[in-house]
């Protein structure tokens, strides 16, 4: 089963940011789950001090999102291990293609063309798919 997460670019500093997507009324929030490891000192008992115990706390972040950047994992890597997102341009060794998401799927298309390409771990191996860029931060890919 894929994991199911997003990715889109922070209001603040249009830096991106990665995992759970909340919306509300036109906005949009990225949320990161995360725990941290804190440490404490149990109370003397008896004239005896605990030794140092770790204990886990879960930590939320909670950050705003462009939401026209906001993209889908797809649950697929490309040839170098790096994920991709809806909005991805990746490279096949022929043409460079678009992820987009559809009706329940994952697919690539060219622009401008009514090629596409449904998207898969076979698809990914076949073509040596790598992720070249994204729409947002390389329009001028899929330009050339």
């Amino acid at each position: 089963m894929r994991e199911i997460k997003f990715r889109g670019k922070k209001v603040e500093s249009g830096l991106w940011t990665t995992g759970y997507l909340v919306r509300c009324s036109g906005r949009a929030w990225i949320l990161h789950p995360e725990e941290i490891a804190t440490s404490y000192r149990k109370e003397e008992i008896f004239g005896k001090t605990e030794e140092w115990k770790a204990i886990i706390l879960p930590r939320v972040f909670v950050v705003e999102v462009i939401p026209e950047t906001i993209g889908q994992f797809t649950g697929l890597y490309d040839i170098d291990r790096t994920e991709i997102y809806e909005g991805d341009i990746i490279d096949t060794g022929y043409d460079k293609w678009i992820v987009k998401f559809d009706n329940g799927s994952f697919y690539a298309t060219i622009p401008n063309t009514s090629f596409f390409l449904d998207l898969s771990r076979e698809t990914v191996n076949y073509y040596e798919i790598k992720v070249i860029g994204n729409i947002f931060d390389n329009p001028e890919l899929i330009r050339s």
